[in-house]
């Protein structure tokens, strides 16, 4: 599960993570992960240093053992690890996601997981600026509950304020669909992080 932090001490949080317990923006992804293709141009250490803070992303594939002398199934899925140097400590996370692209738009499907099980996915749009600039955006939750009331893509909102809960209930294919008209509406909170050389 993921905890959704809020501050401006560090935008970057927002990216991967909800404002308390284990919230989604979609109870499913993009596209199915078996037609995900990994995108090893993100991978590597990004570096993002605000306030005093200082963040360090690592992306990569997930990592995968396959059976003894057999060929282990291409890795679609891709690990973020997420480390955060705050002055009272250290503080670290992991999450699993997989890419999913709609026309040239790149997107990450994280897993939010609850008890072993998927429950969702938080959708973040990224864009590979330069060889070493990364750029992230989650979705705006308020174009999202838009969205979703004027009909445009099937959700649900319940509750108000920051104890609100907006998602997705579309199929994967509505999503994409609605992404390629819709998508430049949503993610709108973009954040830049480095590589590390």
């Amino acid at each position: 599960m993921m905890a959704r932090y809020t501050g401006s001490y560090l935008p970057l949080l927002l990216l991967l993570v909800s404002v308390a317990g284990c919230k989604v923006d979609s109870t499913n992804p993009i596209s199915p992960p078996e037609s995900a293709q990994p995108d090893p141009t993100i991978y590597g250490a990004w570096r993002y240093k605000a306030n005093g803070e200082l963040t360090y992303l690592h992306i990569g594939p997930e990592f995968s053992l396959a059976p003894s002398g057999a060929a282990g199934a291409p890795n679609r899925r891709t690990r973020l690890v997420l480390v955060d140097h705050k002055p009272n400590g250290l503080t670290d996370e992991a999450y699993v996601a997989f890419t999913s692209r709609v026309g040239k738009q790149r997107y990450l499907n994280v897993a939010q997981v609850e008890d072993g099980k998927t429950v969702g996915y938080i959708l973040v749009q990224y864009v590979l600026a330069d060889g070493n600039t990364l750029r992230f955006s989650t979705i705006n939750q308020d174009a999202l509950k838009s969205a979703i009331s004027s009909g445009r893509i099937q959700g649900t909102t319940r509750g108000e304020g920051l104890s609100s809960e907006t998602a997705v209930t579309a199929e994967s294919s509505e999503i994409e669909a609605f992404l390629a008209h819709d998508g430049g509406k949503l993610f709108t909170n973009w954040t830049a992080m480095k590589r590390v050389p």
